[in-house]
């Protein structure tokens, strides 16, 4: 098979990443072939190496690229593009009801091989709905957060109502890329907020303070890392109004829960790894009037709204980035991704 036949991917390969060359996508009508420039490592990529991830087991979501072939009249090659892995399909009933990302055809699409691949399919199915979004204006690496950013957009949208007005403390757990998205935004339309950073990591915190202008909490120095008294402390209210998890870390959400100020809303944001439980006393979650709500992923609404944010700058991501690898240097920018020290790795070609 001749190299220009094929494509070199990532795969899960027995809890690491194989890089191997695959026969080139076959294109049906309406697909587009997109040149990977810029690609992010996800939390939820460690865990899928890991096997903790349930969701998908196809590595690489947050991507940017050219468009190098294309069957759709929308798209043209050379057209810079931001693609969506998954793609809702408009019409069905969580679609018609404001819940895309519950859509049966949400999580049946995807890339073809992965988005950690030198050259993928966009098949038909996500271009037709929107799944594929042009882009002008900015660098391949900071069209790659358009889809993390699109996400962390939602969750916030789902515990607050888009209103921000009520929000004057707010605790993030889990300093790394998605934490501090969120802090971003949250910075963005509501300046005056008393915003706390809770992690383990020193080189996240450091980031978040100098960064976020954020309070910080490190989990290392709490007793037996319960960290729900110290978070109270920094506040002179009861409670903080909205809790942000992000983080797969199940004990976080345990003393989470413990932070949120009566009729405060709790976000679960972070991905939890399979099989994780909590347990916790219902009279307690009525007589408080919690919300505990959660947060799964992204629509194309949320997605076009990251894209016009980072094109104004209003969320500057450039920072953000610590380290870049090439490709064929995935293994090492895996390994690079679960360091405490990095904030965000990309796959560059």
């Amino acid at each position: 098979m001749k190299e220009s036949d094929t494509v070199m991917a990532a795969f899960v390969g027995h809890g690491v990443v194989e890089l191997r060359r695959v026969p080139r996508p076959e294109m049906e009508t309406g697909s587009v072939m997109v040149l990977m420039k810029a690609s992010g490592i996800c939390g939820t990529d460690l865990e899928k190496l890991s096997g903790g991830y349930i969701a998908s087991s196809i590595l690489g979501h947050e991507v940017s690229g050219i468009v190098s072939s294309s069957r759709s009249p929308l798209f043209e090659e050379g057209d810079d593009v931001v693609p969506h892995h998954h793609v809702a399909c408009g019409e069905c009933y969580f679609c018609r009801s404001g819940a895309e990302t519950m859509c049966d055809g949400f999580r049946n699409s995807n890339f073809v091989p992965c988005g950690f691949a030198n050259e993928f399919k966009v098949p038909e199915y996500n271009v037709k709905h929107g799944g594929l979004h042009k882009v002008e204006g900015l660098s391949h690496e900071e069209a790659s957060f358009a889809e993390p950013l699109g996400c962390c957009i939602r969750g916030l949208n789902n515990a607050t109502n888009g209103i921000f007005s009520a929000i004057r403390n707010v605790l993030v757990i889990g300093s790394g890329p998605i934490g501090l998205l969120h802090m971003e935004i949250i910075r963005g339309r509501s300046p005056n907020t008393n915003l706390v950073a809770a992690d383990i990591s020193a080189t996240r915190l450091q980031f978040a303070e100098k960064n976020e202008n954020a309070a910080t909490l490190d989990v290392r120095q709490c007793r037996d890392w319960l960290f729900s008294n110290d978070a109270l402390k920094l506040i002179n209210t009861p409670g903080y109004d909205l809790v942000v998890v992000a983080t797969a870390n199940a004990s976080a959400f345990a003393e989470a829960v413990k932070c949120v100020r009566k009729s405060g809303t709790l976000l679960l944001f972070g991905a939890p790894h399979m099989g994780s439980t909590y347990t916790m006393e219902l009279q307690s979650l009525l007589l408080r009037e919690l919300t505990i709500t959660s947060s799964y992923a992204t629509t194309e609404r949320e997605i076009d709204e990251a894209i016009n944010m980072l094109k104004e700058g209003r969320i500057k991501v450039k920072k953000f980035i610590t380290s870049t690898y090439p490709l064929e240097k995935i293994a090492d920018a895996i390994d690079a991704a679960r360091a405490e020290s990095q904030v965000k790795v990309l796959v560059v070609e």
